[in-house]
């Protein structure tokens, strides 16, 4: 008997790896029919970000079915991209609450703390969801916010661990910009302003038309008093966000931030009408974009 229940333990757990990968959680669940149509609907809406109608499928499937985590965590997310951040906190909150999808819930839930500047209850939510998964992005999000509260080493060891699993172009700049942080802020002026200067070499290895790792290593340079090279990456730096504008093909108002970074590398290589004229362009399209949301919209 005890040989039958060696043998069959390990087909029963294969049985059921298997299995998950064709029986959704609604099945395993029991979820009504209904919810679950309205979910599948809502989810739909949701990547095609028709973010009312969604919150409308969302909250029909929640009215069948009150404890349908995986409605509360689509909904919040139309929440949160509708900058409905009261309504998105409580349907992650639930979610969590509902013990499903803890690890997203607490990431997304992260994101709407860090959209209303709120960056201590971001960083915790951050942690509770690296806590149940390690996710890159995660740790990066907390990274940048370890950065903006002037904690440079914890910022450096989140970034780190990027890095070291996933060695991307921006993994490299990240770290790059907290040791760089790091040496404006402390003592320790050489040897961590050579650390940011590896990291940015690294980054522009990686991704030779990486702009704004040019504008930063050149601002390594100035402190390092290597004109030159200085004067190169921010010159480089323009070079590469001119032709991005110049070959931009997709909507104007994503044009913005491209427009403000060349803004900066004018300023930087002290050509300041040039500066003024991007960002007088920038507040342009800011306006017509705005306007067009407005009239469209049932606001008025």
């Amino acid at each position: 008997m005890r040989a039958l229940f060696y043998i069959m333990t390990p087909i029963l757990i294969l049985t059921v790896i298997l299995a998950s990968r064709f029986v959704t959680w609604d099945k395993l669940i029991g979820v009504d029919k209904n919810a679950a149509n309205h979910l599948t609907n809502g989810t739909q809406l949701l990547r095609k970000a028709k973010l009312y109608q969604a919150i409308s499928e969302l909250t029909q499937a929640i009215e069948i079915e009150p404890k349908y985590a995986e409605a509360y965590i689509n909904r919040g997310l139309a929440y949160y991209h509708l900058a409905h951040y009261k309504e998105a906190i409580a349907d992650f909150t639930r979610t969590i609450s509902l013990k499903q999808y803890t690890a997203d819930a607490y990431a997304r839930r992260g994101d709407v703390y860090l959209a209303l500047n709120n960056v201590p209850n971001a960083i915790t939510d951050y942690t509770a969801s690296l806590k149940r998964s390690k996710n890159a992005g995660i740790l990066s999000k907390r990274g940048r916010c370890f950065l903006d509260t002037g904690n440079f080493d914890d910022a450096i060891s989140d970034f780190s661990d990027v890095v070291q699993h996933r060695p991307t172009a921006i993994a490299y700049y990240n770290r790059g910009r907290a040791y760089y942080e790091k040496y404006l802020h402390s003592d320790e002026k050489t040897e961590t302003l050579g650390l940011a200067l590896d990291d940015f070499n690294k980054s522009i290895e990686l991704q030779p038309k990486y702009a704004i790792a040019y504008l930063s290593r050149g601002d390594v340079y100035r402190h390092l008093e290597q004109q030159k090279s200085q004067e190169a990456d921010y010159s480089q730096a323009i070079v590469l966000l001119t032709d991005a504008i110049q070959k931009w093909d997709k909507d104007t108002h994503a044009l913005i931030p491209i427009l403000l970074w060349r803004a900066v590398a004018y300023e930087k290589d002290n050509d300041s009408s040039k500066t003024e004229s991007d960002v007088e362009r920038t507040y342009h399209i800011f306006a017509e974009f705005y306007l067009k949301k407005i009239s469209v919209s049932d606001i008025l």
